[in-house]
């Protein structure tokens, strides 16, 4: 176990400002490194079978990561979309998923 909580709070993001005041909002994924793997929270049922409205939230996110790296003035925004298309497609099928997580309920805080 990590000696990160005694050390220093956790750091995490703000919520989104739409979702405080939206009718309807719901988690997707919640993702941390944690000691050098991705540790990640899905809410799997969100969209039932439709692995396909996966993919959407994939791009949709694609498209903020590359839209943020443009407005720090990193990469611009088609070359940044280049740069994550490069990167997933050299990880994805193709890298192992080493999974060592369990299908958990979500929690209300």
């Amino acid at each position: 176990m990590s000696d990160h909580y005694n050390s220093e709070p956790l750091l995490e993001l703000e919520v989104p400002e739409a979702v405080p005041e939206a009718e309807q909002a719901v988690e997707l994924i919640r993702a941390w490194v944690a000691d050098g793997a991705l540790a990640v929270s899905l809410n799997g049922e969100a969209f039932g079978p439709e692995l396909e409205e996966w993919g959407r939230v994939l791009a949709q996110i694609g498209h903020h990561l590359a839209l943020a790296a443009s407005l720090r003035g990193e990469l611009g925004e088609a070359k940044s979309i280049e740069a994550l298309r490069k990167g997933f497609d050299a990880a994805f099928p193709r890298s192992e998923l080493v999974s060592y997580g369990k299908v958990r309920r979500r929690v209300t805080h």
